[in-house]
């Protein structure tokens, strides 16, 4: 019984040295960052414009989405409220939009532990089709969460997936 004892008791001063030491370097990372995906698509600017902005639409090709709902605030501002695989709803508002060139999507809360926006640059690509230049101005806020970001998820996974999810989309879609 003192073995077991012992072992959890190690396993657990393992556990808070490693949080600590994450905390630590965590809070000396810049809570900003700036990551950049770029992708090409054998598609219109119109066709790539309407897949990334027919949000109810969202859930059936990027798995990372499960829901979509909308609202419609008193000033006339437009949320979409994404429900991630943790069940947390995530809103969204348009801070910029210039059909088929450019979007700007804003995390419309304070009180999550990341936020930043997510600008969607729409360019035709030399050999015909899109170029699509996704970028995130995001913060992240826990020192524990930047480390592990870093470190271990990369800053830009994110990004990598929508674009890899919609690449999928795009090409399962018939040419119009």
């Amino acid at each position: 019984m003192k073995i077991f004892l012992f072992i959890v008791v190690g396993l657990v001063a393992l556990l808070v040295v490693a949080a600590l030491a994450f905390y630590i370097a965590g809070s000396r990372m810049p809570r900003e960052h700036r990551s950049l995906v770029t992708a090409t698509f054998k598609a219109s600017r119109a066709t790539v414009w309407a897949a990334i902005t027919d949000y109810p639409a969202m859930p059936s090709w990027w798995p990372a989405v499960k829901s979509v709902r909308t609202e419609k605030l008193p000033d006339g501002t437009e949320l979409t409220w994404n429900t991630d695989s943790h069940r947390h709803e995530i809103p969204f508002r348009t801070g910029e939009s210039r059909v088929n060139e450019k979007l700007v999507r804003v995390i419309a809360s304070d009180q999550l532990p990341f936020g930043g926006t997510w600008t969607f640059d729409l360019a035709d690509a030399p050999d015909g089709g899109t170029q699509l230049t996704l970028t995130e101005d995001g913060t992240i806020n826990p020192p524990i969460f930047r480390a592990i970001a870093t470190w271990f998820i990369g800053l830009d996974a994110t990004q990598k997936d929508f674009v890899a999810n919609l690449q999928k989309h795009l090409t399962s879609k018939p040419a119009p």
